[in-house]
């Protein structure tokens, strides 16, 4: 069970790390191509892009710790 879990984790992390460095290869060639100001202004949306995405990973990270928390202590079993 636990290998299963390492290896499907390992797989997500990898999906996400290459479709994060596509995702900013293809914000890097949006930004080369515009003047200074929009540039700045398309940042600025990048930014709270990219907040948002951590926070949502926090809370998604948060959850699964609460799910591993309550399988270890046998809370799911007794549902």
């Amino acid at each position: 069970m636990m290998g299963t879990l390492a290896v499907t984790l390992l797989v997500v992390l990898a999906g996400v790390r290459v479709r994060d460095g596509l995702r900013l290869r293809q914000q890097e060639l949006v930004l080369a191509k515009l003047d200074e100001r929009d540039a700045v202004a398309y940042y600025a949306v990048l930014r709270r892009r990219v907040r948002n995405t951590r926070i949502l990973r926090a809370i998604t990270l948060a959850a699964l710790c609460g799910l591993l928390w309550a399988w270890r202590h046998g809370l799911v079993t007794t549902m």
